[in-house]
């Protein structure tokens, strides 16, 4: 799984190549590799040395400026990062390294998921049961950490202080719910507050809503600075992860999404139906 990073650097390397005008099969041929890895270098999967991106950037032609941006980047890549702490060794599966990349440089994140309430919206006890009910059996204090983790992916998003983040709701996903009515309270009274924090844009997709499209199924979109990234597609799996950075694929998603915001509550309505689901609750 690569990270947000290694997908900079690779695409300002494919960015040099078409520059230049060298395909990727006589890239490799120069080069002395496969056109593999040329291609999963360019994606970000394959992470580049500094070495070898020298090489490449001399191949390529670079100006000095763009060299040091990008061997810069790459020492950035490789910088130690804070959940490789001791305290949570073992804890983010491979997955979690990519999205957590994602999350750290994002400018914008767009998420939809119709089973329930997004991870950098949920409660202490609110994530506690959802990963409960994922992983049965589990010992309690591996949850505890997963628990943890998450909450801590939450405070640094909050102190980027420049990123935003748009969530749609499901309001199916309030009404079954998870862990017990009590949680449920605590979550919707979350979610209520984090809808005066304006760099939360949060809708609620009706479950009365009719021909509401939500077939665009779980999504999360990654946007970013110009000229950093081109908006990426994570899918969370069970056991992986998937980056999509494929434009068509990307594109369709993006406007799948925009359609489902166009038939959402606006903010102030949404905030509206939590406050009433809360009453209820």
């Amino acid at each position: 799984m690569p990270k947000a990073q290694h997908m900079v650097v690779g695409r300002e390397l494919r960015r040099l190549r078409e520059a230049q005008g060298i395909s990727q099969q006589e890239a490799a041929a120069l080069l002395e590799v496969s056109k593999y890895v040329v291609c999963r270098t360019e994606t970000g999967e394959t992470p580049c040395k500094p070495d070898f991106v020298r090489k490449v950037l001399r191949l390529y032609r670079a100006t000095k400026e763009e060299g040091e941006h990008l061997l810069a980047v790459l020492e950035n890549a490789h910088r130690r990062r804070w959940w490789q702490e001791p305290e949570w060794r073992g804890v983010p599966k491979e997955k979690l390294h990519t999205l957590v990349t994602l999350e750290e440089v994002a400018q914008l994140i767009r998420v939809y998921d119709r089973d329930r309430v997004p991870g950098m919206l949920q409660t202490a006890e609110y994530a506690r049961a959802v990963i409960r009910v994922g992983m049965p059996g589990a010992p309690e204090e591996e949850i505890e950490k997963l628990v943890l983790f998450r909450l801590e992916r939450q405070v640094r998003f909050r102190n980027t202080r420049s990123a935003r983040y748009l969530g749609l709701i499901d309001e199916v996903s309030l009404i079954r719910g998870f862990g017990s009515r009590e949680v449920m309270r605590g979550q919707l009274g979350h979610l209520a507050e984090l809808a005066d924090d304006p760099r939360f844009s949060l809708h609620i997709v009706e479950l009365s809503r009719m021909d509401a499209p939500t077939g665009i199924g779980q999504t999360m979109l990654f946007d970013f600075e110009e000229q950093l990234l081109p908006t990426v597609l994570y899918e969370d799996r069970h056991e992986s992860g998937l980056v999509c950075q494929e434009a068509g694929e990307v594109d369709h998603r993006s406007k799948g999404f925009d359609r489902l915001l166009k038939a959402s509550l606006s903010r102030k309505r949404s905030k509206q139906r939590l406050l009433d689901l809360l009453k209820k609750a």
